[in-house]
């Protein structure tokens, strides 16, 4: 509930989300076809409840959900109104989710929101969109023309010609006429949330404020405080979207090339790359793939395991755009991390991690081997240093205060 001290200052910020709200999570899972966006999801409400601890907060929110037929299951989604906390006036906007017709809709009836809200707040206003989401750039452009006093904000998690590997003709071709109209509707943005410094160039924001928030750690985990035992082999995890670009092959090929019958590969996700998986798990019965689970279901197995593998590579220049969500998670198990040294991560990570600086396949099999044969203990102690650094640094209050420090505005 928003406290007296936050009602008097009279500063009001409204959050343009494709988050899940609990009363529609279960269908939205149910209805999904092929990757559900966990990750998204998880980092939307992190910064929700760090929005929460400082100022009275209002969420207008279009679920990121794939289009009817194809990849969900239903052509005119949910309605209605929820309270994320105790006193909020949030709004679930439906749209029409048809091909082609779908971001248009987004956008009128996202926009009808926003104006109908701005309508009857008072005093100091962010309105703070999440990704570079062509509906909700253009609805904010539009409302700051009648209000000019709000401020406009984007949270930015990734680059938009960064965000599929598609190579379907059509696809690439909207993509591309996305990327126009969005480039131009980010020139009239006041300032920025970025996952990465490098964003900063890209994005062309010049002498605006930013911030970079490469991600938020907000534990959601029912098992803390509970002893939840490590597996008797010694099990190598990845869980995330199985895309190649993301290196998974390379995990894979670089596990099978271990010859010990006492390791196991656990691969939980959805992605490009999963009939490939499948076909590696029925040669060799030591690698398990476990389909795409939820999100609580992931962090008990990442608590059993006995690493955690970031396999992505430097290859590709979108690496240097992008935090991969899953190293903040990975950290909070307090389960050993592996990753590869990404110009995207912040040099503090590595402090925390098993780097491994070979980014070939026999290089991370080596440091698999390096790291699962220490003892427990060791592992025990390096899982529980990187655990307390994510939970003390990287927590919703921690980071989103940045924000107010970059607008100087007082918490």
């Amino acid at each position: 509930m928003v406290s007296k001290e936050q009602s008097e200052r009279e500063l009001n910020i409204i959050l343009m989300m494709g988050l899940f709200p609990s009363e529609i999570r279960a269908d939205i899972e149910s209805n999904s076809k092929g990757v559900v966006q966990y990750a998204a999801d998880a980092l939307q409400w992190s910064f929700v409840k760090g929005f929460d601890c400082f100022s009275r907060v209002k969420i207008i929110n279009l679920p990121f959900i794939g289009s009817y037929p194809f990849r969900f299951k239903k052509s005119k989604p949910y309605v209605f109104d929820f309270e994320h906390i105790e006193g909020a006036n949030d709004v679930n906007v439906g749209f029409l989710n048809l091909p082609m017709i779908k971001l248009f809709s987004r956008y009128q009836n996202a926009k009808k929101e926003l104006l109908k809200t701005l309508s009857q707040v008072k005093g100091e206003t962010l309105v703070i969109a999440y990704a570079i989401h062509t509906p909700f750039l253009e609805a904010m452009v539009d409302a700051k023309k009648k209000y000019p006093s709000i401020k406009t904000g984007i949270i930015v998690p990734d680059l938009i010609e960064y965000m599929s590997g598609s190579k379907n003709i059509l696809y690439r071709l909207l993509k591309r006429i996305d990327t126009r109209v969005s480039n131009k509707a980010i020139q009239k943005i006041d300032f920025f949330v970025l996952l990465s410094d490098y964003m900063a160039e890209a994005l062309q924001v010049g002498c605006r404020p930013y911030v970079r928030i490469e991600g938020i750690y907000d534990s959601c985990d029912r098992t803390a405080g509970q002893a939840v035992p490590k597996e008797k082999y010694k099990t190598v995890l990845y869980t995330g979207t199985l895309a190649r670009r993301y290196g998974i092959m390379n995990l894979v090929d670089a596990f099978s090339s271990i010859d010990k019958a006492d390791y196991r590969l656990w691969i939980c996700g959805e992605g490009d790359c999963r009939k490939e998986i499948e076909n590696k798990a029925k040669i060799d019965n030591r690698i398990i793939y476990l389909g795409q689970i939820s999100r609580s279901e992931a962090l008990v197995f990442q608590k059993r395991a006995t690493v955690l593998v970031n396999p992505r590579t430097s290859e590709g220049e979108f690496t240097k755009f992008s935090f991969p969500s899953k190293i903040m998670e990975y950290l909070a198990s307090g389960t050993p991390c592996i990753i590869h040294r990404l110009k995207g991560i912040p040099d503090e990570y590595f402090d925390y991690c098993f780097v491994c600086e070979r980014e070939d396949k026999e290089g991370l099999r080596q440091m698999i081997l390096n790291v699962c044969e220490n003892a427990p203990a060791v592992l025990d102690e390096v899982g529980k240093k990187a655990a307390m650094f994510i939970k003390e640094q990287k927590n919703p209050r921690v980071q989103v205060k940045k924000i107010y420090d970059m607008l100087k505005i007082e918490t």
